[in-house]
């Protein structure tokens, strides 16, 4: 259960930064932030650590559960985030759902150099070993999204152009929740707006008679529990992580790599 958004920012270089990515000196980078809901009985997450995969490394927040994460992003430009998909009953028969635990996927894409490597690793998953989900992967141009119904996989790439994205889930049923976040999501995401301060203000919303539907969510068995935010930059990549809902308390101190290449 999490609601995810990922948006493009263009803006001027800043003043230093000696790989500016676009042809007429701007700097871009994109914005992913997560909302991460869970059942209230979970085991709290650990905070971010950075992890070696290879060649790469990575920075995650660990879920103790899985030893897995639901969220990355490693030192060559790649970050990954998980949904649980909550499928129609009669599309997907849990006395053959997968045993393996979906925070273990994002690890195995992390030693991958490039967005179409960690599409070729997530083809390579049995989706039947896991619980259904949707894997968001980006880069600092174009976002995929792998889908998993617990019996196939789907997956579908776009570039990320300059409009922001949304992708939710919940508990209650993905349909339950879909119609209202992206009511919201379309309103507090105006053309010419400042889209930090747009997604920051998306993801701490909360409407006070619909709690149980709402982005920074709260109902008997479940919360928001984490918000983490992944700027992916030309020199660097940063995962800004808050241990509880973002309404409620402010972050840790962030985590930074050098992305490959940008090091001298």
């Amino acid at each position: 259960m999490c609601t995810v958004t990922v948006v493009p920012l263009i803006g001027p270089a800043p003043q230093g930064d000696r790989l500016p990515a676009g042809p007429g000196g701007e700097s871009r980078c994109v914005r992913l932030a997560c909302n991460r809901d869970e059942s209230r009985t979970r085991p709290a997450a650990l905070p971010p650590v950075i992890r070696r995969y290879g060649a790469r490394r990575a920075i995650m927040p660990i879920d103790p559960v899985s030893d897995g994460t639901w969220i990355a992003v490693s030192d060559a430009g790649l970050a990954a985030t998980l949904l649980n998909v909550n499928v129609p009953k009669g599309h997907f028969d849990p006395a053959g759902r997968g045993v393996l635990s979906r925070g273990t996927l994002i690890p195995r894409l992390m030693p991958c150099a490039t967005l179409s490597d960690a599409e070729r690793a997530g083809t390579a998953i049995d989706p039947r070993q896991y619980p259904p989900f949707r894997l968001v992967l980006i880069d600092d141009r174009e976002i995929a999204h792998l889908y998993s119904d617990g019996t196939r996989l789907r997956l579908e790439r776009q570039p990320l152009g300059d409009r922001p994205h949304l992708f939710t889930s919940s508990g209650l049923g993905d349909a339950v929740v879909e119609g209202p976040r992206c009511e919201l999501f379309d309103r507090v995401f105006t053309p010419g707006g400042d889209g930090r301060s747009q997604q920051d203000a998306f993801h701490r919303h909360s409407w006070p008679d619909r709690r149980h539907v709402s982005v920074c969510m709260e109902r008997q068995e479940a919360r928001t529990v984490s918000h983490t935010v992944i700027e992916i930059e030309p020199q660097r990549v940063t995962l800004i992580y808050v241990p509880d809902a973002p309404d409620r308390v402010p972050p840790l101190p962030p985590n930074a790599l050098v992305r490959s290449g940008a090091e001298g």
